[in-house]
C-alpha cells in the first residue's frame, strides 16, 4: 500500500513539474508549433556546378517535413510558411590517402546552404541559417570503389535533417 502511494505521488510530482509550453521547459506536449499547419518548399536554388543536388535536397526536405513533423507540404498560395533554401557550395575534400598508391581512400562531399523560414501572412522570419554545412563520406578507391553519389546523398540527407531539426526548435 505504501509503495502504491509512493509511486502515485512521484508520478503526480513529475507531471506537475512539467511546463505547459515547450519553450518554458520540460513538457509532455508536442515540441512543434501548433499554429503552423503547412510549409511551402519551392525547388532549392543551386549556385554550385553540381546540377542534381538541388533537386535531391528538395525531395529530402519534403520527405523529412512530411515524416517527422505534424506539418504538411503545400503550395505557396495556400501554405502558412515558406522555406527557401539556396545551395551556396558543393565541394569534395580528400580525408585520407593510401600510403602505397597515394590515391584518395576516403573523401567527403561538403554541401553549404543558406536558408530562411518565414510566415507568409506577415513575412516575419521564423528562423534561418547562413552557411549551414554538412558532409557525406564515401570511399572511392579499391576494394570498395563507392561512387561520389553515395557521399552526395548522405550529405543531402544530413542537410535536410539538420534544417528540419532547426525548424522544430526555432519557435
Amino acid at each position: 500500500m505504501i509503495l502504491k502511494v509512493s509511486v502515485i505521488s512521484i508520478i503526480i510530482f513529475v507531471l506537475s513539474a512539467c511546463a505547459s509550453h515547450p519553450s518554458e521547459g520540460w513538457t509532455i506536449g508536442s515540441t512543434f508549433d501548433t499554429n503552423i499547419k503547412t510549409v511551402a518548399v519551392p525547388v532549392v536554388q543551386n549556385k554550385s556546378f553540381d546540377r542534381e543536388v538541388g533537386y535531391l535536397l528538395t525531395n529530402a526536405l519534403i520527405r523529412e517535413i512530411e515524416t517527422r513533423t505534424p506539418w504538411r507540404v503545400a503550395d505557396e498560395t495556400t501554405a502558412d510558411t515558406l522555406l527557401e533554401v539556396t545551395i551556396t557550395g558543393v565541394d569534395m575534400r580528400a580525408l585520407s590517402q593510401s600510403r602505397l598508391t597515394r590515391l584518395d581512400q576516403e573523401m567527403a562531399v561538403q554541401i553549404t546552404t543558406d536558408w530562411t523560414w518565414e510566415r507568409l501572412d506577415d513575412n516575419q522570419t521564423i528562423t534561418g541559417w547562413d552557411g549551414m554545412g554538412t558532409s557525406g563520406l564515401f570511399f572511392p578507391s579499391n576494394p570498395l570503389s563507392e561512387p561520389v553519389e553515395l557521399g552526395r546523398l548522405q550529405s543531402v540527407d544530413l542537410m535536410a535533417k539538420a534544417i528540419v531539426d532547426r525548424m522544430a526548435e526555432a519557435w
